[in-house]
C-alpha cells in the first residue's frame, strides 16, 4: 500500500509542475522573482534571469514580454528599456568628451 500511495503522489507532483510549467513564466527581476501567467501554454522560457535584459534581448524573448503586457506588468520592462538607453547616452557622452 505505501509503494501505491508514494506512485500517487509523485504522479500529483509531476502533474502540477508540468502545468505550472507550461503555463507560467518564472522571472528574476531586481526586486526578485515574479511568476507571469503565458500567453500560449508551452514548455519554453519558462524561466527567465531579466535582471541584465536590453532592447536586443527583449526582441528575442517576444513571449516573455507579450505575457508581461498581458498581464500589466510593464514596470519590469520599462527597466530594462531605461537602463539600455542610460548606457546609450552615456557612451554618446563619453565619445564626444575625447
Amino acid at each position: 500500500m505505501k509503494r501505491i500511495f508514494s506512485f500517487v503522489t509523485g504522479v500529483f507532483t509531476g502533474g502540477l509542475l508540468i502545468y505550472g510549467a507550461m503555463n507560467y513564466h518564472i522571472l528574476r527581476a531586481q526586486d526578485g522573482f515574479h511568476v507571469i501567467p503565458k500567453v500560449h501554454a508551452q514548455l519554453a522560457a519558462t524561466y527567465a534571469d531579466i535582471r541584465g535584459f536590453g532592447i536586443a534581448d527583449w526582441a528575442s524573448h517576444a513571449e516573455i514580454a507579450a505575457a508581461l503586457v498581458n498581464s500589466n506588468r510593464k514596470e519590469l520592462l520599462d527597466g530594462a528599456i531605461d537602463d539600455t538607453l542610460e548606457k546609450g547616452i552615456d557612451r554618446l557622452l563619453q565619445g564626444r568628451s575625447r
